[in-house]
This record gives structure tokens, sequence and C-alpha cells, in this order.
């Protein structure tokens, strides 16, 4: 039976999290909180929003002001790094 895309997106998606979770025991933290202006400057508006979207950016609130982790932005713009050239080297 082949696969059909919904299961390969499925399986992409499943992988890309355990990819997510073995970079972020391997890196060290940061202590180092960014606003959601800082955050947008850092890594971009639109992957910021894409990543707020599909739920793996979680920001908090410091008063009235949306605060994110810089930890955990930068391993989520690893883990999508890694899952690039997985993928590349795949084909």
């Amino acid at each position: 039976m082949q696969p059909t895309i919904k299961s390969l997106m499925e399986q992409a998606e499943t992988f890309s999290e355990l990819v997510a979770d073995a970079i972020i025991k391997k890196t060290v933290p940061i202590k180092d909180d960014m606003s959601e202006r800082q955050a947008a400057a850092a890594f971009g508006t639109r992957w910021l929003r894409k990543m707020k979207e599909q739920g793996l950016a979680n920001p908090h609130y410091v008063g009235n002001k949306i605060v994110y982790s810089r930890h955990q932005l930068d391993c989520l713009r690893a883990a999508e790094r890694q899952q690039a050239r997985l993928l590349l080297n795949d084909r």
C-alpha cells in the first residue's frame, strides 16, 4: 500500500517534534527573554507567526508585554535546519 501525502505529512511532523526535543535536550538554556518586537526582528515576523500558529512558540506575559524565550526560539530554528538537512540528505 502506497503512503498518502497526509500520512507522510503526519510522519514528518512527528519526526520534526522528535528532532526538536533532541536538540532542546542538548542545548544549554539561555536566561534571556525577548519582547515580541525583538523576537520578530531577530527571527522574522512571518517565521514567528508561523511558529506561534503551529503552537511551537509559546510566549508568556510579563505584565502586559508578550515575552518569548530566546532559547526556545533558537531551538525551534535549529530543529528546522536539522530537519531540512535530513530531508535533503534523504533524496
